[in-house]
This record gives C-alpha cells, sequence and structure tokens, in this order.
C-alpha cells in the first residue's frame, strides 16, 4: 500500500516537472511576450 502511495507521487511529480519543463521551453522559444498584454484593458476601467 505505501508503496503504491510512493509509486502514483512519484509519477504525479515527475509529470509535474515535465509540463513545467515544456511550458518553460516554449516560453523561451515564443518571441512575443505576454506581460503587456493587458495594457489595453485600462480603457475600460471606471473613471
Amino acid at each position: 500500500m505505501f508503496l503504491n502511495v510512493l509509486y502514483w507521487l512519484a509519477v504525479l511529480a515527475i509529470s509535474l516537472a515535465f509540463v513545467v519543463g515544456l511550458i518553460l521551453f516554449f516560453e523561451s522559444r515564443d518571441e512575443s511576450s505576454l506581460e503587456g498584454a493587458g495594457v489595453g484593458l485600462s480603457a475600460m476601467e471606471p473613471a
């Protein structure tokens, strides 16, 4: 039972690390940035 839980925790940790690694890899290849994406929303704020 304990080894089964440990196995699935390891699978989950490796999967999360793989997803984060892919996200960071594709972000580093992306030329555009998302930091300025919300600039146009300031005109919609109430005065």
